[in-house]
């Protein structure tokens, strides 16, 4: 590469790099706008990792319980497909009738475990994913609806709000 280019590359990379580093291209937001949501909700965070989006919501309690479960299934997916594996290289090898009978049906048997395991696993996501959901409708229908408040005014008045909100 000619000096040239070199330098051209180089005063480009810095024209990207130094405001990315400095902050020198971010503007100033008004401090009275609301902020913006975040990008992963709560329900999109239960859909990667069941019991994440609980975690957010501050339900502690129902995030290790699907959390745990999740791991668990996972963990007995795993020992069964890796014993089902071993009895079925077994019965590769095997070299008499009765051996490899002994080994298919182990195969087998581990192998149906498994399954089984993985149609648990898919249900403790399911579940997780419906009680995620009626989390976040019961905060937004929170939000909507018929609410009434005392407001405190700067004068010393008290008086009685209603609002409904669609």
């Amino acid at each position: 590469m000619s000096s040239r280019a070199s330098r051209i590359v180089s005063f480009c990379c810095v024209l990207f790099f130094v405001p990315l580093f400095s902050g020198g291209l971010q503007r100033d937001e008004p401090k009275d706008e609301k902020p913006e949501k975040p990008a992963f909700g709560s329900l999109q965070k239960s859909l990667l990792v069941p019991g994440w989006g609980q975690l957010a919501e501050k339900r502690y309690f129902e995030a290790a319980i699907f959390f745990g479960a999740e791991i668990f299934c996972l963990s007995r997916i795993f020992s069964y497909n890796h014993k089902a594996d071993t009895y079925y290289d077994s019965y590769k090898k095997s070299d008499n009738m009765e051996d490899a009978v002994k080994y298919r049906g182990l195969t087998e048997k581990n192998d149906a475990k498994r399954n089984q395991y993985m149609l648990a696993a898919l249900g403790v996501w399911a579940v997780n994913l419906a009680d995620i959901y009626v989390i976040v409708r019961g905060k937004q229908s929170k939000r909507n609806g018929l609410r009434f408040w005392l407001d405190y005014g700067q004068e010393p008045k008290i008086r009685l709000v209603f609002s409904y909100r669609f």
